[in-house]
């Protein structure tokens, strides 16, 4: 009969834990962080969310009296399914661009300095800690 003993040092035990709370915690926060998109875009369609920076331009050209003839006919072809004047569907799309922008970076800041927290974690506490702040910066986020 055959033993086969692997001996694991607290060293190697600590590491390998460590490394799994930080993937753990990455993983986390990634998925705080899609839900909090989530909160802020709704329902909307992936197909229609990729349109909207498409949209902002061809809206803000429109406002500046520069839209080419593809970006006017789409905002016509909007404005005319929900019954807005071109200008009052241009002025709206550019105001939520604006509002998106600013939260999007800040979900992009959080991200990176929430990802840059776990990475330097030396113990599982601190990546614990890392999540509470994401946590805690997402339940104010906008508020500034």
């Amino acid at each position: 009969m055959t033993f086969l003993l692997t001996i694991t040092t607290a060293e190697t035990h600590a590491a390998e834990g460590l490394a799994q709370a930080k993937a753990d915690g990455l993983s986390r926060a990634l998925q705080q962080l899609a839900a909090a998109a989530s909160e802020i875009t709704g329902q909307v369609p992936q197909a229609e969310r990729d349109s909207w920076a498409t949209k902002a331009l061809a809206a803000r050209g429109y406002l500046a009296d520069a839209a080419s003839a593809d970006q006017l006919a789409m905002l016509q072809a909007e404005a005319a399914i929900t019954g807005e004047a071109v200008a009052d569907l241009a002025a709206a799309i550019v105001a939520m661009a604006e509002s998106y922008a600013d939260i999007a970076a800040q979900l992009a800041g959080l991200r990176r300095k929430t990802r840059a927290a776990i990475e330097v974690a030396t113990t599982p506490a601190q990546v614990q800690a890392a999540l509470v702040a994401l946590d805690a910066a997402l339940n104010t986020l906008g508020a500034g």
